[in-house]
């Protein structure tokens, strides 16, 4: 192109001049001669320059490179803007999980490094020890570490785990510090983090959040606990934004443009109460080292509504602590309350006997031996000597039975009921199931196996696997007067994008004994804690260091609660049972006031090293429930956040794993209902797209070869209809109101198409 052009300039120069000496013009001729090969000259150029604008506008490109992109980078900038990923709070509002800057503190040893007067901006040779002797005193980190790095090769250097996760206030320390010896050369890089400001907290039930890259962004993701099973609730979305700048690259003000707006995440209340959650940390640390347990796990929930109150377990971690977790001898991720089955021993005999009350099978006042052979099973109560005698009375009422915790006793009424029988109230108690509270990694525990002997030994806790949570579920029916309740985590979900939240509601989940059944329990419960003689938690002793004289173990604001204890075996990696003297699971249910509940507290302990004494459960829950009473107005406040109440979009969720979909639908603070053992949804109660408020019910049809029928308590007519017109049946009603009371067919038996369901209705 170049060479076109010189030739194209001086190309009619060298004509004019050659025929100026061959023809002899005038001066004048020349002249008009020049003007015109100047002339066509201009026009070649124009014309070579506008095709050559015609095509860069129209291509676009000049070799690999795009010239309205390179154009914008010029004058403008695309960011991104990072999502707040919601915070984590109590039900109050106190935070328990917020999003935090840390820094990590770095050192430039590149001598290129200087600033426009040519003073240097990095660490200079001859302060290598100054640094040195900075940085121990600082941070703590390690000399040998500083000296490697600052000899390196590298132009920029970092220090370790100790050079980073540097808090705000820290970083400022050290940038004062650094100014007032005059080093330079020292910098810090922001990184986002997660903070707790509570230290020991709940926290395998809070869990953790760090940072992740997701596409080439770093975002906070949730990895255990709460804050994974709510990661989606809680992260947002990012958004982008662009703005024009100056030649020196700054943004110039008013020209920022929001490209994709960001949405903030949203902000979970839990059910937890800060006051009691601290408390009862403090009593599992001391009850952890008195007892030198290998695990201890404690819960507190509210009786009238199902919201877990506090809860904690041992070993534990801080977010400070967490990369030496694993230190600890038994330490586990899982969360005792949901995430780890075991056999729950006597305290499940509360259930036995609900269900024996419930279906007129047991008679308290009738006596029996306590002696029994089971198949080749020799079944024994825990007082038993080596010459097969017992240290109480041999011959025994069923309510004496049920206070001094009487394994043949209760083993006797199982019999009396038959196997089909009790196995119905296990499925009305919803054993064997998850909880669905919407926490990740939930166990579902284990039913008995259909062995005879086995059936017989769940009536006192063996045999069967549960969590902490199913049980406090089925508790909250004893403690309810047969109303059982689903177990709340959450206590509000609040957007602050719309400003709207989703806030929940005690939730009934079924009515599997009557009100009298229930009832008669929490009195044989009194009994197990006021009886000298049979009780197993009246103590002869009493417990100094609670100032309590003998009687009742546990007391509070002066009265005695309704209690069951338990002691349970804990089966062997290598079959069988362990045997060691102290090999036991030991808990205790205890629920305050013992006549009308205001609360449930549970607590075992696997495997002391000291002695065993069940007062050290009572130093746990006597406090916290006296506490928990003294607050029991306020716990009824919920946090304010002035919002509106928001509405939840239905999706399509046919073909969606069952659980996993109900779990997803509790996080939006609905309530779902699973029906069906399948693990596919086939059809849904409420249509795709509509908008519901929190609290809506929910039911979800499962690929269940069977149909079978659910506990339909609290529901209403609407709701009986669908599923009749799902499975097929007719529907007779009886009364009037607005919930269902009772039904003619029992919970999880099997229906057929064209039965007739008759359905009770009431307020």
């Amino acid at each position: 192109m170049i060479k076109f052009l010189k030739k194209l300039i001086f190309f009619p120069f060298r004509k004019v001049s050659r025929n100026a000496r061959k023809t002899n013009w005038s001066t004048e001729r020349n002249r008009k001669r020049v003007g015109k090969s100047l002339f066509f000259l201009a026009i070649a150029l124009f014309t070579v320059f506008i095709f050559r604008f015609v095509w860069l506008i129209t291509v676009n490109h000049v070799g690999g490179t795009n010239l309205t992109t390179m154009a914008k980078n010029n004058y403008q900038s695309t960011v991104t803007v990072q999502a707040k990923r919601g915070t984590i709070y109590d039900r109050t509002g106190a935070a328990i999980a917020v999003d935090s800057s840390t820094y990590t503190i770095y050192a430039v040893i590149d001598k290129t490094q200087v600033d426009s007067n040519g003073n240097p901006l990095y660490i200079d040779k001859k302060d290598f020890t100054k640094v040195e002797d900075f940085l121990n005193s600082k941070l703590g980190i390690d000399r040998d570490l500083i000296k490697k790095q600052l000899n390196s090769k590298l132009k920029q250097v970092q220090f370790g785990p100790k050079g980073s996760d540097i808090s705000l206030e820290k970083m400022k320390e050290i940038q004062k510090a650094a100014e007032n010896e005059k080093i330079v050369g020292l910098g810090f890089t922001a990184n986002i983090s997660r903070s707790y400001p509570f230290g020991n907290f709940a926290s395998q039930f809070i869990g953790i959040a760090r940072p992740k890259d997701e596409n080439g962004t770093q975002a906070l993701k949730g990895d255990m606990g709460l804050e994974k099973a709510f990661n989606n609730v809680l992260s947002g979305e990012n958004g982008k934004e662009t703005y024009q700048k100056d030649i020196y690259g700054r943004p110039i003000p008013g020209t920022t443009k929001v490209i994709e707006p960001v949405k903030n995440g949203q902000d979970v209340y839990t059910t937890l109460d800060a006051q009691l959650q601290r408390n009862l940390e403090g009593y599992m640390d001391k009850a952890a080292t008195d007892t030198g347990a290998q695990q201890l796990s404690g819960t507190l929930v509210d009786a009238h509504t199902g919201e877990i109150l506090a809860t904690s377990q041992r070993p534990t971690y801080t977010a400070t602590t967490i990369n030496d977790a694993e230190k600890q001898k038994y330490f586990t991720w899982n969360s005792l309350l949901s995430q780890s089955a075991f056999e729950p021993g006597s305290t499940f005999k509360t259930f036995l006997m609900a269900g024996a009350l419930d279906s007129g099978k047991v008679n308290l006042n009738e006596t029996y031996q306590r002696k029994l052979q089971v198949y080749d099973t020799t079944i024994n109560d825990w007082d038993v000597t080596e010459n097969k005698s017992y240290t109480l009375p041999e011959t025994v009422t069923y309510a004496q039975g049920f206070a001094l915790s009487s394994n043949i006793g209760m083993s006797k009424i199982e019999m009396n009921m038959g196997n089909d029988l009790w196995g119905s109230y296990l499925n009305k108690f919803k054993f064997g199931l998850k909880v669905r509270a919407g926490l990740d990694g939930e166990n579902p525990g284990a039913l008995p196996s259909s062995n005879a002997v086995t059936q017989i030994q769940s009536s006192f806790g063996q045999g069967v696997a549960v969590t902490p949570l199913q049980l406090i579920r089925s508790w909250t029916a004893i403690a309810g007067n047969g109303t059982m309740l689903e177990p709340h985590i959450v206590s509000k979900v609040v957007d602050p994008n719309t400003k709207t939240s989703l806030t929940s509601k005690a939730e009934v989940v079924g009515h599997p004994v009557s009100n009298d059944a229930a009832s008669g329990v929490r009195d044989l419960m009194l009994t197990v804690n006021t009886d000298p003689v049979y009780g197993t938690s009246y103590s002869t002793s009493g417990d100094s260091e609670q100032n309590l004289a003998a009687g009742p173990l546990f007391m509070v604001n002066g009265e005695p609660a309704a209690v069951k204890t338990g002691t349970a075996q804990i089966a062997s990696t290598t079959g069988g049972y362990m045997t060691g003297s102290q090999d036991y699971l030991y808990s205790a249910v205890v629920m305050y006031p013992a006549k009308n509940p205001d609360f449930i507290f549970y607590m075992n302990v696997k495997i002391p090293t000291e002695s065993w004494t069940l007062k050290y459960i009572a130093r746990v829950a006597n406090p916290l429930l006296t506490s928990a009473e003294a607050m029991k107005n306020d716990l009824s406040v919920s946090a304010d956040t002035d919002t509106k109440a928001g509405k939840v979009t239905i999706e399509n969720y046919k073909g969606k794993d069952s659980g996993d979909t109900a779990d997803s639908l509790r996080r939006t603070v609905l309530s779902p209902v699973i029906i069906g053992t399948g693990a596919k949804v086939t059809a849904q109660s409420i249509a795709e797209g509509e908008k519901v408020s929190a609290n809506s019910r929910i039911l979800l049809l499962t690929n269940d070869k069977d149909q079978v029928m659910p506990d339909m308590y609290d529901w209403s007519k609407k709701e009986v209809e669908q599923l009749a017109n799902w499975f097929g049946i007719k529907v007779t009603y009886e009364g009037s109101g607005n919930k269902v009371l009772t039904q003619s067919i029992e919970t999880s038996t099997n229906v057929k198409k064209g039965q007739t369901l008759t359905v009770k209705m009431g307020n």
